[in-house]
């Protein structure tokens, strides 16, 4: 099968050309000229510089493509609207079009759970029936995944193209150059605190998952024109005991203080309103979503991947963190430093 990849040098695209090109496909990703290919060569993907808003040039590459993957986005809990309408909303709008004009069979756009938005108290766990829920107006990786979402079941529902939609929990593993980064940069100077008691289970899945999830939408049919949460709340750890095996591994102190949840959350808004109001010269270090991503109750139910695809998780939390961690370790400090910024 010929898989057109774009994103392909982010994160979950890293291990999404992995485990393609280990089942025996051949992959195409789509790259920036300054992207990093480095581990993409390695693996043999075949790689093309091409912007997303070419759709005339998208479209040529992808002419003989069997499935298109649509992972690149705006990967950010903060920064401008522009910023994401433009690669996260248009992207998706242009890659769609692509498709369509090359009469690709399938396409399959990488979402989030964070579609459903902040958990009511006491919910039940949110399905793929949940309707979208409600989005902070600053949380802009939310909005605009919401707003491309809607551009693939559009295409959908007019018989334009034949799509899926895949939303997974907080994705974790190797090759993750920004909160795994972050983390151990706070941790290391002793700026993180527990969120509450720190009891709260986290919705953590390994990219690796992730990636068979990907991979068994694009090879089975009953796939076409469906939404599939992937998680593994059953088995993800509680937010101490997360950051302690991160702590352990990494001879790392252990926070020593903890904040309650609220205190947490409009820490976050505060850091948020400043953010914008210095137009991004000042980071946020906390915002309403990371606290919730630390310190929140959502539940995720991901029965429908598991029954209708054969998909099930198959890497441990501590077997996931063990190479998270050592893929860390293996960085020169420079590129550490560099990344947490």
């Amino acid at each position: 099968m010929r898989v057109l990849l774009t994103g392909a040098s982010g994160f979950l695209g890293g291990h999404l050309a992995e485990v393609f090109v280990k089942r025996g496909h051949h992959v195409v990703g789509i790259v920036r000229p300054t992207s990093r290919t480095n581990f993409l060569q390695s693996l043999g993907v075949e790689l093309v510089v091409s912007a997303l808003e070419n759709t005339t040039r998208l479209g040529n590459i992808m002419q003989d493509a069997d499935v298109v993957i649509h992972g690149a986005a705006q990967v950010h809990t903060h920064g401008f609207w522009r910023d994401f309408v433009q690669t996260t909303i248009e992207g998706t709008r242009h890659v769609l079009e692509a498709a369509q004009q090359a009469k690709v069979p399938h396409f399959i756009q990488i979402s989030t759970v964070g579609v459903y938005g902040f958990p009511v108290s006491g919910g039940a766990p949110f399905t793929e029936a949940s309707p979208y829920g409600r989005i902070h107006r600053w949380n802009y990786y939310s909005r605009a995944k919401i707003e491309a979402e809607k551009l693939v079941h559009k295409a959908q529902q007019l018989n334009l193209i034949t799509t899926t939609v895949i939303r997974p929990t907080w994705v974790y593993g190797p090759h993750d150059t920004t909160t795994l980064t972050r983390i151990v940069a706070a941790l290391r100077a002793r700026r993180f605190r527990w969120i509450g008691n720190g009891d709260n289970r986290l919705s953590l899945v390994y990219a690796t998952d992730v990636a068979n999830a990907v991979v068994n939408a694009a090879t089975n049919p009953r796939a076409h024109g469906q939404t599939y949460n992937v998680a593994t709340d059953d088995t993800s750890p509680t937010q101490r005991e997360f950051l302690t095996r991160i702590c352990q591994l990494m001879e790392l102190p252990l926070p020593k203080a903890s904040v309650p949840y609220g205190v947490a959350y409009t820490l976050g808004f505060s850091g948020e309103c400043v953010a914008h109001l210095t137009r991004y010269r000042v980071r946020p270090p906390l915002t309403r979503l990371t606290a919730l991503l630390f310190g929140g109750n959502r539940r995720f139910n991901s029965e429908k991947i598991r029954a209708e695809l054969g998909w099930h998780p198959i890497v441990s939390f501590e077997e996931g963190i063990h190479q998270a961690t050592a893929w860390y370790h293996n960085q020169p400090p420079s590129a550490q430093s560099e990344r947490a910024a």
